[in-house]
């Protein structure tokens, strides 16, 4: 789990020396989103999450590109971040189980500015969702991934009232799958639309 960490605060570092995490302007027409898997998720659950969270984000008319980054990674993963890329760690947290109020992820934005660049997705926790509701866990996680994606895009941590933004998602929910409840809402999507220029 630590070999992934370094590269990580490397990349943040990039963001942070050549100033575009400040930029108010976005340049998000297609995103690459860096993936540091510091769970060990089966890539199978993984290559699932990504196909769902791309689908999920579609509709604010985005072309997601994954790039799969590690300790081990070369290239892209070593380069200062683009103003289209982002960060996403799925990690697994280190609470105790069995809160019924623990968030399935967190977004970094800078209150001031309304930018960030870094998500986290905690993937034990998706885990118990999945597995208390019958739900498919990489589509779980994607969802998770997406959401916190989103918050991200809309440059905010508050939550919706309804759909993929809303703050808690039950097992009910899971479990009836409604697709309403997957989506982003319309005005999200105004949002994130308004955010890039559109």
């Amino acid at each position: 789990m630590g070999g992934n960490w370094g590269w990580l605060a490397v990349a943040v570092a990039f963001v942070t020396l050549d100033g575009r995490a400040g930029a108010a302007e976005l340049a998000w027409k297609t995103l690459t989103v860096r993936v540091y898997d510091n769970a060990d998720v089966p890539k199978a659950v993984v290559r699932t999450a990504l196909e769902v969270a791309a689908h999920t984000l579609r509709p604010a008319d985005l072309d997601v590109t994954w790039l799969p980054c590690s300790a081990a990674s070369r290239g892209r993963c070593t380069l200062p971040l683009g103003r289209d890329e982002l960060l996403v760690r799925l990690v697994r947290s280190s609470q105790e189980a069995g809160r019924e109020d623990e968030s399935l992820g967190t977004a970094l934005i800078d209150p001031a500015s309304g930018t960030g660049v870094l998500a986290t997705v905690y993937v034990d926790r998706v885990e118990r969702l999945a597995r208390g509701s019958n739900g498919d866990l990489g589509t779980l996680l994607g969802r998770a991934m997406a959401h916190e994606i989103g918050h991200l895009l809309m440059g905010r941590t508050a939550h919706a009232g309804a759909g993929l933004m809303r703050p808690r998602w039950t097992r009910a929910e899971v479990a009836r799958n409604a697709r309403p409840d997957w989506s982003l809402a319309a005005g999200d999507l105004r949002v994130i639309r308004a955010r890039r220029g559109m």
